[in-house]
């Protein structure tokens, strides 16, 4: 079976689109979390998902419109887009929202947003914070998004190491597996991010999308949002 990881879709509709028609050949689609927060297209990307059927994990911009004092996570530009969107999104996806599990699992892989200590909160950015959460894990491997970089956090010898190439690789026992973002990547390469999990090979695959970012801009600024969060689409950060 071929599953694709999804994760920080951020309301970005173009790059939803371009990612799920490169989706040859999967059987299944996992989203990690953060449908919104950000983007100009909360609605339609919510909706999306949620008709799609795909198992979707709350993340902390998804929490934060449904849980006020999330907001403290936040700094005021993100937090007016999470505002934004509460308005745009009406009560029925507010409850979709608010039900979204924080974590799950699928054939012993453990499904989480943000890290399996914390699983909504949590950046893992560093190596001492990724050995903490490889610990956690007992040798296993966790599927985690929230910081919108692709890559893989594992041991090699007696060092925690992160490696990101594009292409499939043997999953890894203990890992930590970001399949970066979707609608915000962030290590400097604009494609929309994501991977594709094949369970029968039990390898994982990272790949990069293009998608149009000026009508993605354009969204941005029609919903009067943070210039800033139309920029960074160009630059990847």
């Amino acid at each position: 079976m071929r599953i694709a990881v999804i994760s920080d879709i951020h309301a970005n509709w173009p790059a939803l689109q371009a990612v799920e028609a490169d989706f040859a050949g999967v059987d299944d689609v996992i989203c990690l979390g953060d449908v919104v927060g950000y983007g100009g297209d909360p609605v339609r990307c919510l909706d999306h998902v949620r008709s799609r059927g795909w198992l979707t994990l709350t993340g902390n911009h998804d929490r934060a419109c449904t849980d006020r004092d999330a907001l403290g996570w936040f700094n005021e530009e993100a937090a007016s887009a999470i505002r934004w969107t509460v308005d745009q999104l009406g009560q029925d996806r507010i409850r979709w929202l608010r039900a979204l599990p924080e974590q799950s699992s699928r054939l012993g892989v453990r499904l989480v947003h943000a890290s399996p200590r914390s699983p909504v909160f949590e950046y893992v950015l560093d190596i001492p914070t990724a050995a903490a959460n490889l610990k956690d894990l007992l040798g296993g491997v966790c599927f985690h998004g929230h910081t919108h970089l692709p890559g893989i956090f594992q041991i090699e010898g007696r060092q925690v190491v992160h490696r990101y190439r594009l292409g499939a690789a043997p999953l890894p026992g203990p890992g930590l597996i970001n399949p970066g973002s979707v609608g915000q990547p962030r290590d400097h390469n604009p494609g929309a991010s994501y991977g594709i999990w094949d369970t029968t090979e039990g390898s994982f695959e990272f790949r990069r999308v293009t998608y149009d970012r000026e009508a993605a801009k354009q969204s941005i600024r029609r919903a009067g949002l943070p210039e800033r969060f139309a920029v960074r689409l160009d630059f990847g950060y």
